[in-house]
């Protein structure tokens, strides 16, 4: 874990797999893993956001040329549930990431969703969603103030199917996306499109590995033994604005 100013950032790792390769890795860390609390019952929950970008795709534009210091936004909501939102601030710094984020309402996500209240004033007190700590300057305000100032746009829903591990040491997360979708949509979201395409071939999924500092020997052996695993700096999000594009 390393602070740069007063964000907080981590290693990311990230390995495009065949399903059987997830399987097979699944069953080894399930030894020394332990399922993260937010896959319920079912160890497994559905992630659906909301991204993003500047009128001339800056952000996009930035991930494809591997830019050192780039940030992006979106709103995200799991499962079913479209009354438990967040906006969150994705922001990657010498190869580390760092997220922060706060909750947001429906109806405000509905209208960021849907284009409107650029120009104008969302009701009064809206705002201070954003401010987890008294008098701060909140994520909320602040994207609201770069949205009007930068003419951010919703741009793409991405949707995908997560199961989630977690290993105390080195406060590492492992995490296994499957099914990963897209849909251009955008004044849908919250809820679940009715247009949802597959961005990867069928049997091809992501395993991202997050930890502070060193990944521990033992969750690295277990990882890659026997695996033939093809590191990528694959984005979700410019994958699926490709998919866009074609």
């Amino acid at each position: 874990m390393k602070e740069v100013g007063t964000r907080v950032y981590r290693q990311e790792l990230k390995f495009l797999c065949e399903e059987r390769q997830l399987r097979v890795i699944e069953d080894r860390i399930r030894h020394i893993c332990r399922p993260d609390a937010h896959g319920g019952n079912k160890g497994i929950y559905t992630v659906r956001s909301l991204y993003f970008d500047t009128y001339d795709d800056k952000c996009y534009q930035e991930n494809l040329a591997g830019v050192d210091r780039r940030k992006k936004y979106r709103i995200r909501a799991y499962n079913e549930d479209t009354d438990r939102l967040r906006l969150e601030c994705k922001s990657s710094c010498h190869g580390r990431k760092s997220k922060e984020g706060c909750p947001v309402d429906r109806e405000l996500c509905r209208k960021l969703a849907a284009g409107q209240g650029r120009w104008g004033v969302f009701p009064e007190g809206r705002l201070e969603q954003g401010r987890e700590v008294p008098g701060a300057v909140g994520l909320l305000e602040r994207f609201l103030l770069e949205r009007r100032l930068e003419l951010l746009e919703p741009r793409v829903v991405v949707e995908y199917d997560r199961t989630p591990y977690v290993y105390p040491v080195g406060n590492v997360r492992i995490t296994f996306d499957r099914s990963i979708r897209t849909s251009h949509q955008v004044f849908a979201f919250p809820e679940k499109s009715r247009v949802r395409r597959l961005i990867l071939p069928e049997g091809v999924n992501v395993l991202e590995v997050k930890y502070d500092e060193v990944l521990p020997g033992a969750v690295r052996e277990l990882l890659t033994a026997g695996q033939e695993l093809r590191r990528t700096s694959f984005s979700k999000y410019a994958l699926c604005r490709q998919y866009g594009f074609r």
